[in-house]
């Protein structure tokens, strides 16, 4: 059980759009780091030692749709045993030009497009649409609409509108509610 191999599903239609991106060049290459493979444990932690990729299978499976991964990791500890249930994360690609924004901070319009709530730096509210690709965790990744630092609108939406000029604040600090000031809203979810 040491090492120990710990096989992976990727979905078909993601692996050609990784493949598609990274052959367009807006995806570029991890480089040393793509072959590096992390765990999380049924119970949410995360499993010590990093594993690497070893091979993919050249078939798709026509029942599921996906293609099996496996991985090896060392398993010192007997930790890992046949038949757990992981959660692997597999760095593929990195893509530079996009921006990871808290999900609280993306709506859509009536259009049913992606749009997120600014604040400019005289403190007036903008909507934006943006171009929000699939989530990473609890945020988004935006490739189109949004630049490093814009101040994203994460609470008090309902509140806002565009045109309105607005104190913003960080994320998290306590301030007076949107009820007694008329106007709050936290801006300060900054995109990164």
């Amino acid at each position: 059980l040491d090492p120990i191999y710990v096989d992976v599903t990727q979905s078909a239609t993601d692996l050609l759009r990784l493949r598609r991106e990274l052959a367009s060049g807006q995806l570029a290459n991890a480089g040393d780091t793509a072959a590096q493979v992390t765990l999380k444990l049924q119970d949410g932690s995360d499993y010590t030692h990093t594993g690497t990729l070893e091979f993919s299978e050249v078939s798709v499976d026509a029942g599921t749709g996906s293609v099996t991964l496996r991985a090896v990791f060392p398993n010192p500890d007997a930790l890992l045993l046949p038949g757990m249930f992981v959660h692997a994360s597999l760095v593929s690609g990195v893509q530079r030009q996009a921006i990871l924004a808290p999900q609280q901070g993306i709506t859509r319009n009536p259009k049913g497009e992606p749009t997120a709530m600014l604040v400019n730096a005289e403190n007036i509210v903008e909507a934006r649409t943006i171009k929000a690709e699939r989530t990473v965790g609890d945020r988004w990744l935006v490739t189109e609409g949004l630049q490093a630092g814009e101040r994203i609108i994460t609470e008090g939406l309902q509140f806002v509108q565009p045109g309105a000029s607005v104190d913003p604040y960080p994320a998290g600090n306590v301030k007076a509610t949107p009820e007694s000031t008329g106007s709050s809203a936290n801006a300060a979810s900054q995109a990164q």
